[in-house]
């Protein structure tokens, strides 16, 4: 949390040196379980270093070193952007920094930074690997006006006529038609083993990312609802494509779309929900922020504040009128308002003291994505559906919560008179359907395993069950 809330500054990067570098150093350690690299480098035209702090298993690898400081004996490099600092003295054999990571907020924690010719590469086993015992295209198509083109990948069996097919959904944020995050590809692990089953999969790119053109930042799930839709009208163009049975697979946000689409469009035969949202926007994200925070180890008091400051800021966001803009300016009051009431040492704690480093999270909490998530209600739509339905979410899952998001979509569907829905929560899994010890986002990095099999054979027997 603490690095997405952190602001993008441009900061003046200040550099001391005596000791002599190669033009180019990696150091790798380890921080728990995050890994944390220091990129040191020379420009080409200053002749001068420069450097970079890389979290590879949170995603992020360009946080820039605006502090830079090198000795005989020591390396100091401080980014401003995240309020972080490295103070590392070398080891005997300059291979090593032996030093502490300081962060606002955080204990002093003890690392060792390692000298490494790259970084190593994350264990992944569940990734396919060709040759592949089916077709698998690149393709492109377009929408209605021909105003996107999608770049799109379609697998499909060796051998057959016709197949039922299903198109991917992902979740919130600009991806990537495998839904890539942290070296984990679940999109491609999905299609590869639904095609193996005897299924015809369409995964694409979503507007504005990759191969897809558009713009992803003014969109919003509307938006993508008409994608989803150009993309079941290219399957019902293809001859090798059962029209009567397309269905639909979304994850996280994705999950939220596809019952909006299938009450738009009679070609949806069916739909699976892989932690898909079930509840209000506003009340998942509030839960969400507080649950994460939790698992960050906050608690009590500093919990509280945290609650109230997130709380406070959403139903604001929430009150404005959609058609009205919401200036950052507004939000930044909510923030005022609500440290005036906080003692520093508690703002400190919770990493929230630098109103500067808060902007960039105020101005993406406002763009129309982000407003019309949090006022959506899913149960109106949940309500009207009444083809095949199954709702599977991870019981460890902080992002969504499995209990709220499950029981929204059992109470609608009944609602709708559905009699072919099937709810399943799996015990020890995370909102990345990984198996999980708490569930934390720090964690999916560090697993290995991309999608647990147990809830693939889940989703299969119940599709191939549906589409016989």
């Amino acid at each position: 949390m603490r690095y997405i809330i952190a602001a993008v500054l441009l900061t003046l990067l200040t550099i001391s040196y005596g000791q002599e570098l190669p033009k180019k150093s990696l150091w790798q350690g380890q921080l728990g379980p995050i890994r944390l690299l220091l990129r040191i480098q020379t420009d080409s035209l200053t002749n001068r270093p420069t450097a970079r702090f890389e979290s590879p298993d949170q995603g992020a690898n360009n946080i820039p070193v605006s502090d830079l400081r090198i000795t005989t004996d020591s390396v100091v490099a401080t980014s401003a952007m995240i309020g972080g600092t490295f103070r590392g003295k070398f080891t005997a054999d300059k291979q090593g920094l032996d030093g502490v990571w300081l962060q606002r907020g955080v204990p002093p924690q003890p690392i060792t930074l390692k000298r490494v010719e790259q970084v190593m590469a994350m264990s992944r086993p569940q990734l396919p690997k060709p040759p592949f015992p089916y077709r698998s295209d690149s393709i492109t198509f377009q929408n209605a006006d021909q105003s996107i083109r999608y770049g799109a990948t379609l697998t499909r069996p060796a051998t057959g006529k016709t197949f039922p097919a299903v198109v991917l959904i992902t979740g919130s944020g600009p991806q990537d038609r495998d839904e890539t995050l942290l070296g984990h590809k679940p999109f491609l692990v999905i299609a590869d083993h639904l095609t193996r089953n005897g299924f015809a999969v369409l995964r694409v790119d979503d507007r504005g990312f990759g191969q897809t053109t558009g713009n992803f930042a003014a969109a919003t799930s509307a938006d993508f609802t008409n994608d989803v839709l150009a993309a079941i009208a290219y399957l019902k163009t293809r001859p090798d494509i059962d029209k009567k049975r397309i269905g639909l697979i979304g994850h996280s946000e994705g999950g939220m779309i596809a019952p909006l689409v299938a009450v738009q469009s009679p070609d949806v035969a069916y739909i699976v929900s892989l932690a898909g949202v079930g509840v209000k926007g506003a009340d998942l994200l509030k839960k969400q922020l507080s649950a994460g925070a939790r698992l960050a180890g906050v608690s009590g008091e500093e919990l509280a504040a945290s609650d109230q400051f997130f709380g406070t800021l959403i139903d604001r966001i929430v009150a404005q009128p959609i058609d009205q803009v919401i200036p950052v300016d507004t939000l930044r009051q909510v923030y005022r308002n609500w440290r005036k009431q906080q003692p520093d040492d508690r703002v400190r704690a919770l990493g929230m003291d630098n109103e500067q480093a808060l902007t960039p999270m105020l101005m993406q909490f406002s763009t129309p994505w982000f407003r019309h998530f949090l006022r959506y209600d899913p149960a109106p739509t949940l309500s009207k559906l009444t083809i095949p339905v199954l709702a599977m979410n991870g019981e460890k899952d902080y992002q969504v919560d499995a209990t709220d998001n499950l029981n929204s979509f059992d109470m609608n569907l009944k609602r709708a008179g559905n009699k072919q829905y099937k709810i399943v929560m799996m015990p020890g899994l995370n909102h990345l359907f990984q198996t999980a010890r708490t569930g934390a986002g720090t964690e999916y990095a560090q697993i290995e395993e991309t999608f647990s099999p147990k809830a693939l054979e889940i989703m299969t027997t119940w599709l191939k069950e549906v589409v016989k």
